[in-house]
């Protein structure tokens, strides 16, 4: 073993590590705590140490000439594991964070490197594997989604209880708008100079404005009601995750809002871009969501110009969407993405769910969101997905 801890840190030393802390901390699990196991290139593997027989509950014998199959857990689909082979077969190193089933059938997770290593020749003779064991993290990441699960569910049944009361509400405030013109009507029009000036003040101007403020605040409780709605369905939404194409993807939603695009005199630019791992319709929805954000908040000053990048970093498609718009301060950065936070809620329409309901997304197909930005000068949008070739 210790010659393979030698011949591995040689090889992190030349492979192209992004950065050095991270080639500490690969060199600090090179010991003795780590779950390591070695393959041949076909993938079966040849050693184990003892940390990796006592997560998976398996003796060395059964393992050893096995290949990892004997480990699966049948949780991943199968684009994650061609994303892995496709990855160490060039000879590069790939992480991840996989849950395997144990020999009693029990569920744990393990945060892997696979480091491929070559001979003179240049050919891959064996894979070296260094796990982490993070169930504990994940199964606290499991409970948080139970409760939040639980939580949309009170969110949805309340939102949806509430909207028959306010439908009650907009409905007879109605009735008395009509109820209040057939009153003027019986009582001579407009002209009602019978009748007292406090009468006509009540009728003319207070009555009126009263009901004006009843169907404004009903109006907005039901775009808000709508909006929680919408923000506990995604718990419940079904993915299905698949390769994307993100250029398409982003041609499509391009395509769709030309008409916002010609008619602000934008320019939009969209690189090549790498595909990932995700769900397409709720993928769609955050770029599209952050196109429209782009196009919205625009600077009066200049003509406005959206950019939208990518690139793989780690085993991960990281996604730029650029714009010189108005920009945010930093005051506001981080409540951008909470539930109806709006930038300029008097100057621009929508619920103020866009980011938040991108960021949620996003959580759930283990993907990641935020925001650099100057005020005046303008922003970054940031989508970081899981990487598949």
């Amino acid at each position: 073993m210790r010659r393979v801890k030698e011949r591995m840190t040689t090889h992190l030393q030349e492979t192209d590590i992004d950065s050095v802390q991270e080639l500490k901390a690969l060199k600090a699990a090179i010991d003795e705590h780590s779950i390591v196991a070695i393959t041949d290139p076909q993938g079966r593997i040849t050693y184990v140490n003892d940390k990796f027989c006592s997560i998976s509950k398996y003796p060395r014998e059964e393992l050893l000439g096995q290949n990892h199959r004997i480990i699966n857990s049948g949780c991943h689909p199968k684009e994650f594991f061609k994303d892995m082979w496709a990855t160490i077969s060039k000879g590069q190193i790939w992480r991840n964070e996989i849950k395997n089933k144990a020999k009693d059938g029990s569920f744990y997770w393990v945060h892997t490197t696979i480091v491929p290593f070559k001979n003179s020749q240049g050919e891959i003779y064996q894979y070296v594997s260094i796990r982490t064991d993070i169930t504990e993290r994940k199964k606290a990441e499991e409970d948080l989604a139970e409760k939040n699960k639980e939580l949309e569910t009170i969110v949805y049944v309340a939102s949806h209880d509430l909207r028959s009361p306010l439908v009650n509400i907009q409905g007879f405030s109605n009735e008395l708008v009509q109820s209040c013109k057939e009153l003027r009507l019986k009582l001579g029009g407009d002209d009602f100079q019978s009748l007292s000036p406090e009468i006509r003040t009540l009728l003319n101007q207070d009555i009126p404005e009263a009901i004006k403020f009843i169907l404004s605040g009903v109006s907005k409780i039901d775009t808000l009601l709508s909006g929680l709605l919408r923000f506990s369905r995604l718990g419940r939404a079904a993915l299905r995750s698949e390769k994307l194409n993100m250029n398409e993807m982003l041609d499509t939603i391009v395509k769709s809002t030309e008409f916002q695009i010609k008619q602000n005199g934008v320019t939009v630019k969209v690189d090549n871009l790498p595909p990932c791992l995700g769900d397409n319709v709720q993928i769609n929805q955050v770029f599209s969501n952050l196109l429209s954000n782009a196009l919205k908040y625009l600077h009066p000053n200049r003509k406005g110009n959206i950019t939208v990048l990518g690139q793989v970093v780690e085993n991960r498609s990281v996604y730029e969407v650029i714009d010189n718009g108005i920009g945010v301060s930093p005051a506001h950065q981080a409540k951008i993405f909470e539930i109806f936070h709006r930038l300029n809620p008097a100057q621009t329409e929508g619920e103020g769910l866009g980011l938040t309901i991108a960021q949620r997304v996003l959580e759930r197909q283990n993907g990641k969101i935020w925001i650099e930005s100057i005020p005046g000068e303008g922003s970054r949008f940031f989508v970081c997905l899981p990487h598949i070739s």
